[in-house]
């Protein structure tokens, strides 16, 4: 199976070489409607311009794997000795057991770590971490978010604008990512990202893709997925599910 290779933010460039630390698990444990749980992890990843040589993308993989397998063996309660990653066309991350697709698997960057999501999904897992920090200064709020599932946001962050940018960047991305398409054929806008409610851990949200008419309505969205998202200690963090 071929590696994966990682399509990394320009800004960012690779990580800086050095040891692998353990990941750090996150509570709770994340269950889609259906039933099917999702683990999330992190672990420091402090971004550096790429190393001669490409030591810095290779360190980068190798994180990846190793937090990917932390995952895997935690959900499937078992060595995998055989765990490789892949990728499909549109470059979403893909575990393999040998020849067999493995977990859902899904990656994000935020706060100085990287962040993964594994889960016993069919229909597509999706992760986003984003932090306030972020969606500073001049952010073009307007051109990204409409007008409902802006105001949602606000409520639920209690005015602040940067925690509500981040709060709903992170279930756009998600949702995206749980479809798996990223933002490759999409603009923010036509992921519209409906508040739920209250959920057991976090607030739980549906996400449709489609296109917003002249008021801002989604118009010929596809079926909604769910998603549920909670605040951390520095970040928001979301995960969805696919349909």
């Amino acid at each position: 199976m071929r590696p994966l290779q990682d399509r990394i933010p320009a800004q960012a460039g690779s990580l800086s070489a050095g040891p692998i630390q353990r990941p750090t698990l996150v509570a709770p444990v994340f269950y889609s409607p259906r039933g099917e749980p999702a683990l999330v992890a992190s672990m420091p990843a402090a971004w550096r311009p790429s190393a001669p040589g490409g030591a810095g993308r290779l360190h980068w993989q190798a994180a990846k794997e190793f937090l990917a397998r932390f995952l895997a063996k935690q959900l499937l309660e078992r060595q995998l000795p055989d765990l490789t990653l892949g990728r499909d066309p549109l470059g979403q991350p893909q575990i393999w057991l040998g020849a067999v697709s493995g977990p859902a698997l899904s990656f994000s960057w935020s706060a100085g770590r990287l962040w993964a999501a594994v889960g016993r999904s069919e229909g597509g897992l999706g992760l986003d971490v984003a932090a306030p920090g972020e969606f500073t200064g001049s952010y073009p709020y307007q051109r990204v978010f409409m007008a409902a599932e802006w105001q949602s946001a606000v409520t639920l962050t209690a005015g602040n604008r940067e925690e509500a940018a981040a709060l709903l960047w992170s279930v756009k991305e998600a949702v995206v990512k749980a479809r798996g398409c990223g933002f490759h054929f999409l603009s923010p806008r036509q992921v519209q990202v409906l508040f739920a409610g209250q959920g057991e851990h976090g607030y739980l949200w549906h996400g449709c893709l489609g296109n917003p008419d002249p008021k801002g309505i989604l118009t010929g969205g596809r079926d909604a997925c769910p998603a549920v998202s909670v605040r951390l200690k520095e970040v928001w963090l979301s995960v969805a599910w696919g349909r």
